[in-house]
């Protein structure tokens, strides 16, 4: 993110409203007397306004109101939490002395370590400094954590608690994560220990993990290993639905790890990284983690969990595999039970990019570098390699078989659209592994891909028909997973948005119905493949399934509904669209569970329902929330979330229009991360797109809103004829069917 841009958005964090900055200026007028004009010249400075008057700051502050963040303040965090966020490895001195920075910066009072001594012991804001040093702490959350986006008024909502008072019982159960280098024919040196120490501090960091693994407690456990803990959910310890989070946490940060080992200088076949995670009562860790060590373990790198650790990771619906390492013969009381080995993660989608392989020294940035040559050259003819040597490349030659290795350089490539590339490092792992799943998935994924990117019908059909071949090979070889039906029904609706884009409105009657045809056997299949992601699944209804399997019986009903509405470009707007949706959404949230009630459709009693299940739409989003931490995921996960709460409302109210306001604001902020290091967005109609594209997509998604109903109106929420009439005409639009027709519209300029 641009300095610019943090800037804009910490302004904001200090002042959310402009009736924040009013009330800042008339209740604290000893301080506001000074600071304004200072606030003012910074907000002029950095071109964050374009003169220098408070009537222009107002404005941008009226414009830019910020939204409470979709990352609440979590259940009992503190003031001194907030600090330690903020603070990370810094001391209490050296974080007063950058806060004052910021002070100066906005004309704010100096900050002075007794104010904060007090507020960690009482947290009451009910003086003009107090307040004062809250929005600099405001401020400094958005440049430091701007995905928290935790603005003044929300720092406001802390407890006023007291830490003289009894504390609450804190959790004495959660997740116990130890890392163990150990030696097989080299030794253990200092520099590696000081690596693993400073990596996982870096690893917290970079998944944005601050404000739920706390690095300050990453514990040293004898000369080459460190533990990490992160407590469950308050409640039963041996409720494993309670430790959904923090094992999906640590699982993040093991993938990492073991990634970077394989990646660091100070790794090789002689040295390996041990990884354990334990879930259970806290003291009771070191016996069983240390049970687990005593076992043969292989020669090789690898993440074990105990069996309870294992369970808990299930019901979390990690995307990662397990496999029996050690059976205990006889089921004792305590720690004695099975041991799983972690074979594999379905990192392409779900877990975030190693960040070294990000480097140009690595891997080519993109494929108009002129190194971009130079490594298609070594990858396929490394006879005719030229002396630019890749770091990655190099990796591969320590560890040929690593399947985490091989998975992860190739992810990097595909995220770049170097699918070629990427396909021929997966083939470097099916030779040693030919039923190998993540490859065979991504592998159908870069045909897939490679198809969307056709401008020529015959040409598309092949390719697909490829990564069709992929998934019958998966589905006649692998275990059948939830996440692989998923994939292939994605494969199947990806090609029925294609076979959209080959459609025209001017071809004979015969070769329509052919077209029609061929729409209706993709749809038919992807439908297929989506009802058995969600029967493999254990829950019965996997929410990524769930939400295409809706979708794809939303199209096919449209083209029954009236099938040349397909050969034109206002799907989007079609006639029948609401009420499809409609009745769609309450057929498939019925037979889940989630919809109970069968009240009279004309009735209000069905907007109540249907308020209920956005509701509980909402609560399982929250719940899911950090099961995707791939960064060219989450734009379109976000993107999604929009799309889904849009589409299946019954009727689009200003609530929901600001909702989805608010999620495509935050795919926006996540898809600008990209830019930098040259990664795509993952799009699951479409395949990898260019960050500059799907922006554009999101652009032209908020101008169809704004353009209709201001943004303003909207949150006024004044009842007038033309918002009802806005309403009216937004709730015929659904969101995916415009992806549709975009897609349709960018194809047919691209032929041009």
């Amino acid at each position: 993110m641009s300095d610019n841009i943090l800037l804009r958005n910490a302004l904001i964090n200090a002042f959310p409203t402009a009736s924040s900055f009013t009330d800042f200026k008339e209740n604290d007028r000893d301080i506001s007397r000074r600071a304004i004009p200072g606030i003012i010249h910074f907000a002029f400075k950095h071109k964050i306004i374009d003169r220098e008057t408070e009537e222009a700051l107002v404005d941008f502050l009226e414009k830019n109101a910020a939204a409470d963040s979709v990352t609440p303040l979590q259940e009992g965090l503190t003031f001194p939490d907030i600090l330690d966020i903020l603070s990370g490895n810094l001391s209490v001195n050296a974080l007063i002395a950058q806060l004052d920075i910021t002070a100066k910066e906005l004309s704010l009072p100096e900050i002075q370590a007794p104010m904060i001594t007090r507020l960690k012991k009482k947290f009451v804001i009910n003086t003009p400094k107090k307040r004062a040093l809250l929005r600099i702490l405001a401020f400094k959350l958005a440049q430091k954590c701007p995905d928290l986006n935790w603005h003044y008024e929300m720092l406001l909502r802390l407890p006023a608690t007291s830490i003289t008072q009894p504390e609450p019982v804190h959790e004495t159960a959660g997740i116990t994560m130890t890392f163990h280098l150990q030696g097989q024919g080299e030794i253990i040196v200092p520099s590696d220990v000081a690596w693993l120490k400073n990596e996982l501090t870096d690893c917290i960091d970079y998944l944005r993990l601050e404000s739920h693994v706390n690095k300050k407690v990453i514990e040293t456990v004898g000369a080459t290993s460190f533990s990490l803990r992160s407590p469950k959910k308050p409640g039963p310890i041996d409720e494993p639905r309670l430790y959904h989070e923090s094992i999906r946490n640590l699982l993040s940060i093991a993938h990492q790890m073991a990634g970077r080992w394989l990646l660091s200088p100070h790794s090789s076949p002689q040295k390996k990284l041990i990884i354990v995670i334990y879930a259970g009562v806290t003291t009771d860790a070191h016996f069983a983690i240390q049970r687990v060590l005593e076992m043969h373990l292989t020669a090789e790198s690898g993440i074990y969990l105990t069996d309870f650790a294992r369970l808990c990771a299930l019901y979390a619906s990690v995307k990662a595999g397990f496999e029996l390492y050690h059976q205990t013969p006889q089921r004792s009381p305590g720690y004695d039970g099975d041991v799983w080995a972690l074979n594999y993660f379905l990192s392409y989608t779900y877990y975030d990019f190693i960040p070294c392989l990000l480097e140009g020294k690595m891997l080519p940035v993109s494929m108009e570098d002129s190194a971009f040559a130079d490594f298609k050259r070594t990858l396929h003819f490394p006879e005719q390699a030229a002396q630019h040597a890749f770091g990655a490349i190099s990796a591969m030659h320590r560890y040929p078989q690593s399947a985490l290795l091989l998975t992860e350089i190739a992810k990097v490539l595909s995220a770049r659209r170097m699918f070629f590339e990427a396909d021929a490092v997966l083939a470097n792992l099916l030779l040693s592994s030919p039923q190998n799943l993540v490859a065979r998935l991504m592998r159908m994924l870069i045909y897939s891909n490679i198809a969307q990117d056709q401008t020529d019908p015959a040409a598309a059909q092949f390719a697909y028909e490829r990564a069709a071949a992929e998934g019958e090979y998966i589905v006649e070889n692998c275990e059948p997973l939830s996440d692989m039906w998923h994939e292939i029904g994605v494969l199947n609706f990806s090609r029925t948005v294609k076979t959209f884009q080959f459609l025209d409105e001017k071809t004979r009657p015969a070769q329509r119905v052919a077209q029609h045809e061929e729409l209706l056997g993709h749809l038919q299949a992807a439908r297929q493949a989506f009802l058995k992601g969600m029967t493999v699944s254990a829950t019965g209804k996997a929410l990524n399934s769930l939400y295409m399997f809706g979708y794809t019986i939303c199209l096919l009903d449209l083209l029954d509904a009236d099938a040349k509405a397909v050969s034109g470009n206002r799907l989007s707007s079609h006639p029948a669209n609401a009420s499809i949706f409609r009745e769609n959404a309450i057929r498939v949230f019925r037979n889940i569970g989630w919809l109970r009630d069968d009240p009279d459709p004309d009735s209000d009693g069905l907007e109540k329902t249907f308020q209920n299940l956005l509701l509980t739409l909402n609560l399982v989003i929250a719940r899911y929330e950090n099961l995707v931490l791939c960064r060219s995921n989450i734009p379109h996960m976000k993107y999604m979330f929009a799309m889904i709460l849009w589409d299946f409302a019954p009727v689009v109210t200003p609530q929901i229009c600001l909702r989805t306001l608010e999620w495509l604001k935050i795919a926006r902020t996540e898809t600008q991360k990209l830019l930098k290091d040259n990664i795509s967005v993952y799009h699951v109609a479409t395949g990898n797109i260019s960050p500059q594209a799907f922006m554009d997509h999101i652009k032209e998604t908020m101008e169809l809103i704004c353009g209709r109903i201001s943004e303003t109106d909207l949150r006024q929420g004044k009842d007038t004829p033309e918002l009802r009439a806005g309403l009216k005409e937004l709730s015929q639009i659904k969101l995916l069917l415009l992806e549709i027709e975009r897609t349709r519209n960018e194809a047919a300029s691209l032929c041009a």
